[in-house]
């Protein structure tokens, strides 16, 4: 049966951009090689400094991170010294799938990361079947016995939390092959969807790529410092194992639906090595402000340790517990009395917070002058720290989350953001003023994110060949919108011209 729906988006979550080009043009990636040819095709940014917590509410609001307030799974609470765990009702933002249902358009959403499902819609939605990181909760559906039918002919999903797979030659071979049934059962569940068409829009994403690259990049990467060539030559490369079964999946998928229908296949965002210096950016900064030791409880290390020597199982049946050790660990309150300090912002862009008079219930640093002064002196300083290993600087750049950003959820943000550099591991830092702070992550993730995403599209009015210039992932929502005759009105992204009846690109 071929699926007659307006709109069809099929992502592809933290699948690398470059990485999907490659192999492509190397014909190991068929499907993804005739979008190249066949569709418009270009290049995505997602919000600065806050991509990885980010990039999915900005796709599905269309609004930056001070708008709709969530950039990372645990951020801390406005008014206080705590942090806390986000959910998606937290979100200060609706999806925009809402407002196409209200203007009377049938929606169908698959496994938008990120998302609740507590709103009725004009059509489905599926929420954590199997996601990355799914959201507490587990499978929740719109309408609700959905779930019951998706369960019963598709089982659950198969490979659960990835972080909680064996890092030893059975684990990573299990994780793999689970991870290839998840693709499968994927495709035939959007398939199946899709066949209640026909949709005005439908959405679907499939987030193999994302555990693939936190957790097997370093078989992928020979150049990795914990590549493993013998766990290597037994299992190939999996990281691309993964993207070929993904490339098929989507070709399937892109044959069931009509040619008159407008199809966007993307990326939301990439994947490299995991390098920086998040770990040790608070004991930096507590030199720095010349504040006391950090107080933390001795026995994380050695929890930490035991975790990642525990067979699979045991993490298994220990995995709620887990869970609630560590929200309880970073709930804890910062250190008042300081002013500044790390706050979360997963890891690849570290975050800093001043303690602003006025904003914190205790701020010691005056906004205006003394604020801006204070930031050119971290900058100064966080710039002046050198990598030992290759004795070259450890930042990138330090950005002003106010020079980036506007919005009421502004005040939720770090003030800082301190973009690494992620050409080598970085196991310790210095200056001369911080003299030597050293550490070394015990964290299983040997891949980590980048900003860039990629983005094809095919369509009756659609050109194909490559688009000029990159795309804001913000400027999806209003795209979408626009192909069904529907104006968002309160985003911040852009309807994309090349992709619309009248665009056209120069």
């Amino acid at each position: 049966m071929t699926d007659r729906s307006q709109v069809v988006c099929i992502a592809l979550d933290a699948a690398d951009g470059e990485l999907i080009r490659r192999w492509a043009a190397a014909g190991r990636l068929p499907t993804f090689q005739r979008l190249l040819s066949e569709a418009a095709w270009g290049t995505t940014t997602a919000p600065r400094g806050l991509f990885v917590g980010a990039v999915w509410p900005s796709f599905f609001t269309g609004q930056s991170p001070a708008r709709h307030g969530r950039y990372c799974f645990q951020q801390l609470r406005p008014g206080t010294y705590q942090t806390h765990r986000l959910a998606p009702s937290d979100l200060e933002a609706e999806p925009f799938w809402l407002a196409l249902s209200r203007a009377g358009k049938r929606v169908g959403v698959i496994d938008i990361p990120k998302t609740g499902c507590d709103v009725p819609l004009n059509g489905i939605h599926v929420a954590d079947w199997g996601t990355h990181d799914a959201e507490d909760g587990g499978l929740r559906t719109w309408p609700r016995s959905l779930a019951t039918e998706l369960t019963a002919r598709f089982g659950v999903d198969p490979v659960g939390s990835c972080d909680l797979h064996a890092r030893d030659s059975a684990g990573l071979r299990g994780l793999r092959d689970a991870l290839l049934a998840r693709v499968e059962a994927k495709a035939a569940l959007t398939a199946h969807l899709l066949e209640q068409g026909p949709w005005d829009l439908f959405l679907t994403v499939f987030s193999e790529a994302h555990c693939a690259g936190h957790q097997l990049w370093h078989l992928h990467d020979p150049t990795h410092e914990r590549h493993d060539a013998a766990i290597a030559q037994r299992l190939g490369d999996p990281v691309e194992t993964i993207y070929r079964a993904l490339d098929a999946a989507v070709g399937r998928l892109l044959a069931q639906i009509d040619r008159a229908a407008t199809v966007m296949v993307l990326t939301s965002h990439g994947m490299g090595a995991h390098c920086d210096g998040t770990l040790l950016l608070d004991e930096v900064l507590r030199r720095l402000e010349q504040a006391p030791p950090a107080r933390a409880p001795q026995f994380v290390p050695l929890l930490q340790r035991g975790w990642q020597r525990a067979p699979n199982p045991l993490r298994r049946a220990l995995a709620p517990l887990r869970r609630g050790v560590r929200r309880w660990i970073a709930a804890t309150s910062f250190d008042r009395t300081r002013r500044y300090f790390q706050i979360p912002n997963n890891d690849v862009v570290s975050g800093i917070r001043v303690n602003v008079a006025g904003r914190e219930p205790h701020g010691r640093v005056q906004p205006g002058p003394e604020y801006d002064a204070l930031c050119a002196e971290l900058t100064r300083e966080l710039l002046a720290l050198i990598n030992p290993a290759t004795a070259q600087p450890a930042v990138r750049a330090v950005v002003r989350t106010d020079d980036l950003y506007r919005g009421p959820q502004r005040d939720h943000l770090p003030d800082l953001l301190v973009e690494w550099d992620r050409t080598a591991p970085i196991r310790s830092l210095h200056s001369a003023r911080v003299g030597t702070v050293q550490g070394a992550s015990i964290a299983p993730r040997t891949g980590d994110h980048v900003a860039e995403g990629l983005f094809f599209a095919r369509g009756p009015f659609v050109r194909p060949g490559p688009l000029a210039h990159s795309v804001s992932i913000m400027d999806f929502a209003p795209t979408i919108a626009a192909l069904l005759g529907v104006t968002l009105p309160d985003v911040d992204g852009s309807p994309i011209a090349a992709l619309l009846r009248s665009g056209h690109e120069p």
